[in-house]
C-alpha cells in the first residue's frame, strides 16, 4: 500500500501561530513527539534545519486538526556532538522523563543512539546512513528504529557514478580524497574509492584529516603533485569544506573538478556560495527535495515560516518523516501503539517530497530513481543546480572559476 503526503497550504499567519502552538507546553490531548538533534557543536548547523522541519510538519498537523483529534507537541534535546552520553540524557529526558511517543532527526550519532534509544521499543526515525548502525540495531533486535535512506557504502559509490553520468570529459581517470575521521566520513571515501577502481580510474591520494583542521598547505600540495582529475572532500563539519575550498582556490589541482559531497548541500555552505566564493563546486545528496508541484509547495511553506529556502539536504526528508510517522499513527490508531506503528512504518512505502520510503528487510533503503532518487548539484551564479537527479542529466556542468 502506498501512502501520499497530506500537507496543508497554510497562509503565513496561520503558520506562525501552528509553530508558536507547537512549542507550547503539553496537555491531555498532546501527542509528544521526540526531537533528539544537535543543536551545539559541529553538526549545529544540520541541527537547525533538523528542529526547523519538525516543527513546520508539526505545525502544518496541527493546523489540519492535528493527529487522531490530538495535537501534536515537539520536545526537543540537544545531543551536542553525538557523544555517548548525550544520546544516553536524551533517552532519559525524552522517552522517560516527556514519555514521548517516537523519535525523530536527521541523524543522531550514528552508533550511540542504537543502544540509548532501542531498549525503550519506541519507534526512532533516522538518517545515521553509517551500515555499523544498521548492524548494531539488528544485533540489539531494535524492531522499531528505521534508517530513512541508504548507507555510507552505497553513497560513495552513487556519488562517483553520478559524476561520470554527467558527461564531463575528465583529462585523465585520477581520484584523490581527503575525508574526516568519523564513521560516515570513512565509509563513504572508502566507497567512493571502490566505485572509481571499478570504473577503471586510479586512486592517487587519500588522506584522513580531523574535523579541527584548518591549514591545508601540505595536503594541497601532495594532491597536486598527485595530479588528479577529480578531486572528493568528505566531512560533516562545513569549515572542513569551507577553509580546504578557500585555500584550493588560490593555487588549484590543473583544471581537476571538486566535490564536497554531502556537506555542500546543507547549509553550512550557502554563505560562500552566496558570496561567489564556491563557483563549480559538485555537491551531493540522497535527500533533496524533488523539483515538481509539491516540492515547490514546500519551498514556499518553508520560506513563509523561516524567510528563507530550505536546505536541499535534509529539511525535506525530515520533514517527510513527520509525516510519514503521523500516517503509520492514524493506521495503527494509536501513538502509544508502538509496535504497530513500526509495522505500518515498515510496510506503507510512503510516498514523500525526497521520494518514496521503502523500506528493506534491514530497515533502511535502497538508493535508485524508484525509491529516492540521488541528487547532484554544481554551483552555478551563486547557486545550487541539479545536474544529474536519479540517473537522468538534467543540466551541464560548467567550468569552475579556479580553473583558468
Amino acid at each position: 500500500m502506498v501512502f501520499n503526503s497530506i500537507k496543508v497550504q497554510a497562509k503565513a499567519g496561520l503558520l506562525a501561530g501552528a509553530l508558536a502552538a507547537t512549542a507550547g507546553a503539553a496537555n491531555a490531548d498532546t501527542i509528544s513527539l521526540g526531537a533528539p538533534i544537535p543543536l551545539t557543536g559541529y553538526f549545529a548547523a544540520d541541527g537547525e534545519t533538523m528542529e526547523q522541519a519538525i516543527n513546520l510538519a508539526v505545525g502544518e498537523i496541527n493546523a489540519n486538526g492535528g493527529l487522531l483529534g490530538n495535537q501534536v507537541e515537539v520536545v526537543t534535546f540537544d545531543i551536542g556532538d553525538l557523544t555517548p552520553d548525550k544520546l544516553a540524557a536524551a533517552a532519559a529526558n525524552l522517552i522517560e522523563r516527556e514519555q514521548v511517543s517516537a523519535l525523530i532527526n536527521g541523524y543522531g550519532g550514528m552508533g550511540p543512539d542504537i543502544p540509548a534509544f532501542c531498549p525503550y521499543g519506541i519507534p526512532y526515525i533516522h538518517n545515521d546512513a553509517v551500515i555499523g548502525v544498521v548492524d548494531l540495531a539488528e544485533r540489539m533486535r531494535c524492531n522499531a528504529i528505521f534508517n530513512a535512506s541508504d548507507v555510507d557504502l552505497n553513497y560513495g559509490r552513487a556519488q562517483f557514478d553520478m559524476v561520470l553520468k554527467t558527461g564531463h570529459e575528465f583529462e585523465t581517470k585520477r581520484l584523490a580524497i581527503v575525508h574526516g575521521d568519523y564513521e560516515w566520513d570513512i565509509n563513504n571515501a572508502k566507497s567512493m574509492a571502490a566505485a572509481a577502481e571499478d570504473a577503471g580510474w586510479e586512486v592517487v591520494y587519500v588522506q584522513e584529516v580531523p574535523y579541527d583542521t584548518v591549514e591545508w598547505t601540505g595536503i594541497q600540495s601532495q594532491i597536486r603533485e598527485a595530479a588528479p582529475s577529480l578531486i572528493h572532500l568528505e566531512a560533516l563539519e562545513p569549515a572542513v569544506a569551507t577553509t580546504f575550498l578557500s585555500q584550493y582556490k588560490n593555487k588549484p589541482a590543473g583544471r581537476a573538478l571538486l566535490n564536497v559531497g554531502y556537506i555542500g548541500a546543507t547549509t553550512g555552505l550557502d554563505d560562500v556560495i552566496a558570496q561567489g566564493q564556491a563557483e563549480g563546486l559538485l555537491a551531493f545528496t540522497l535527500n533533496a527535495h524533488q523539483e515538481n508541484e509539491a516540492g515547490a509547495a514546500f519551498v514556499e511553506s518553508w520560506e513563509a515560516a523561516y524567510g528563507r529556502e530550505p536546505s536541499v539536504s535534509l529539511a525535506a526528508a525530515v520533514y517527510d518523516m513527520v509525516y510519514m510517522w503521523a500516517a503509520a499513527v492514524e493506521q495503527a490508531g494509536d501513538a502509544s501503539d508502538h509496535a504497530a506503528v513500526a509495522d505500518a512504518i515498515r510496510t506503507m512505502k510512503y510516498q514523500g517530497l525526497v521520494g518514496t520510503f521503502d523500506f528493506n528487510e534491514r530497515n533502511f533503503i535502497d538508493n535508485g530513481p524508484n525509491t529516492q532518487p540521488a541528487q547532484l548539484f554544481q554551483v552555478q551564479n551563486k547557486e545550487r543546480v541539479r545536474v544529474v537527479v536519479g540517473d537522468q542529466k538534467v543540466a551541464e556542468i560548467v567550468s569552475p572559476s579556479w580553473i583558468k
